[in-house]
């Protein structure tokens, strides 16, 4: 009885090691990248940006620092997958006057809840204190009320059908939309890149499309 145990736990021990290496060498989940800076904030103050830098960048940004252990799947997967969502909702490194509101972000950080507090487990000099937090939302408060904000080229909408025919069909044919079966994770990625090509939208739009386009256009 003993020998069996023996036997089936090395047996388990073997496909749980044979599955871990081969994750390693599929490629499975969304990759690991850091796309050219297009556009910042118009930051009021050089402190700023170090602040939001050294809380925000690894994120909300397009100058990802990935350590050793993202590169081991599934740790990657979920890495990117958390980079990936953060992008989509704003982007330091793609920015469009109106992504995000100071109100937002003020609630955000003096509530604690960004970063987020696994983050800040393994990434403790993004740590503030009280006078750090009151800084960085004093500068971002500035840095956004300097903003022009653009309206949008049709009046706002709200459902992800009328947004798609609002700020997508005038450039291309939603067919090609209609036709493309992708997971959340691409059709943020590809929300996102239109954005930095031109599309006219703003968080909250992004987001609606974003869940639009999954439900509707999923695998």
């Amino acid at each position: 009885m003993r020998k069996r145990i023996i036997r089936v736990g090395i047996v388990v021990v073997a496909v749980g090691a044979a599955f871990f290496l081969l994750i390693q060498i599929i490629p499975i989940g969304p990759r690991l990248t850091n796309p050219p800076v297009a556009a910042e904030p118009k930051w009021d103050s050089p402190q700023t940006r170090t602040l939001a830098k050294r809380a925000c960048f690894d994120c909300h940004s397009n100058e990802t620092k990935w350590p050793w252990y993202s590169y081991i799947a599934p740790v990657s997967w979920l890495l990117a997958n958390d980079v990936l969502n953060a992008r989509a909702a704003f982007n330091f490194s793609d920015w469009h006057a109106g992504d995000m509101r100071s109100a937002a972000m003020d609630a955000q950080i003096n509530s604690g809840r960004m970063p987020l507090p696994q983050y800040l487990l393994i990434h403790p000099n993004a740590r503030f204190t009280n006078a750090e937090k009151q800084q960085l939302v004093a500068g971002l408060t500035s840095t956004l009320a300097s903003e022009t904000v653009k309206p949008p080229s049709t009046a706002p909408v709200t459902d992800g059908a009328s947004l798609l025919e609002a700020r997508c069909a005038a450039c291309h044919s939603l067919d090609r939309v209609k036709q493309a079966k992708k997971t959340r994770n691409q059709w943020a990625q590809t929300v996102t890149r239109m954005v930095g090509k031109g599309a006219q939208l703003n968080a909250a739009e992004r987001s609606t499309a974003i869940d639009y386009l999954s439900k509707m256009y999923g695998p």
